[in-house]
């Protein structure tokens, strides 16, 4: 059995999905991961992993007449005199060569609809996100199906029915998903006054180091740490990148983050309080993920940076509520049922033993 995952470039978290549920595929798998301008960062799961580079997609043409032939309601799919040809010859030639049994397209269309085109069957992960134009719903109906991340409580309101029907929902997972909570605080944490984690990720964010230096400035009784940024920042602890977040997690008074995936798995496993900023994404996904965290009653969502006064309100609203409740945002057969379901698709999929033989006679001759 052979699968492929195609993990989109943006941010970190289509690597840390995968490397959650790639030890739980069988033994005799083989997998590889595909990423745009460089093989995915993904760290050691234990088991042997082709790591494939594609390159990205080519420019926006500085032609106004080529601009105006790209169909907005394709995804922008970009008319640019046909750069984006090398992105689609390096991913059809990798997919000619090793013959997958299946794809696994972890949000990006263009790589899922290639894999169709080249009668491979596609399993579609999804985000949220008003990601329901013309490209990604043939995306969708082109996929065998589609999975998320995430509880079924998590689904946005506007969903149509029948990309609910056709979706798998394995629940939501992180890499900290069923861990004891760090016993120790970091070394940086004040022990006298609350402690304020600022967790910007890497898909890029609105959150920047003077924001945080005012914020500081306006809360002394605060003590403000961010992870992220080897800056310095007055009045804030900066750590830079973290390998192991989950002690500052844990012993956070209160956590301010941007919406983006993993970042909100990862406070969810941690349950702890929160505000809710989301950063500027394609389709409004983190927008999106914000108002379904606001309607769950699980985060306090401001779209934007608060001013200095705003803090104590934000806070006062984010202790009132239940943060219990992160739980149900967590399981930790997630990955495991992920995987096998993944795993169960390909197997469904594979191409007959006898056939598989004259394919390779076929090319040798």
């Amino acid at each position: 059995m052979k699968i492929a995952f195609y993990l989109n470039l943006q941010g970190a978290g289509h690597c840390r999905r995968f490397e959650a549920i790639a030890p739980h595929f069988p033994a005799d798998c083989q997998l590889a991961v595909v990423g745009m301008d460089g093989p995915p960062a993904i760290g050691d799961v234990g088991r042997p992993v082709e790591r494939v580079s594609v390159p990205g997609y080519g420019p926006r043409s500085p032609s106004l007449f080529m601009q105006q032939q790209t169909l907005h309601d394709y995804h922008d799919f970009l008319v640019n005199h046909g750069d984006n040809a090398a992105f689609t010859l390096a991913m059809v030639s990798f997919l000619s060569r090793w013959q997958p049994d299946l794809l696994v397209a972890d949000v990006g269309l263009e790589a899922s609809i290639l894999g169709r085109m080249c009668g491979i069957p596609v399993v579609y992960g999804r985000q949220h996100g008003k990601r329901w134009d013309k490209g990604h719903i043939l995306a969708y109906e082109w996929a065998y199906s589609l999975w998320a991340p995430y509880t079924v409580a998590m689904e946005q309101a506007d969903c149509p029915p029948w990309v609910r029907e056709k979706t798998f929902y394995s629940g939501g997972f992180c890499r900290f998903t069923g861990q004891q909570r760090a016993a120790t605080a970091p070394p940086g944490y004040a022990k006298d006054k609350p402690n304020i984690l600022v967790m910007t990720g890497f898909g890029g964010t609105q959150i920047t180091p003077q924001k945080m230096a005012i914020a500081a400035a306006a809360t002394p009784h605060w003590q403000w740490h961010v992870l992220g940024s080897h800056r310095p920042i007055a009045g804030v602890n900066c750590y830079g990148v973290v390998e192991n977040v989950w002690p500052y997690l844990c012993h956070a008074d209160l956590v301010v983050a941007n919406a983006g995936h993993n970042s909100t798995m990862e406070i969810a496993a941690a349950g702890v309080p929160t505000i809710c900023i989301p950063a500027a994404r394609p389709f409004a996904e983190q927008q999106c993920k914000a108002e379904t965290l606001s309607a769950l009653g699980l985060s306090v969502v401001t779209q934007t940076w608060p001013e200095p006064s705003q803090w104590p309100a934000l806070w006062q609203r984010s202790h009132q509520q239940d943060h219990c409740r992160w739980a149900q945002l967590q399981d930790i057969e997630a990955p495991l049922r992920a995987a096998r379901y993944i795993a169960q698709v390909a197997q469904r999929c594979m191409r007959p033993v006898a056939q598989k033989d004259a394919v390779k006679a076929a090319g040798a001759a």
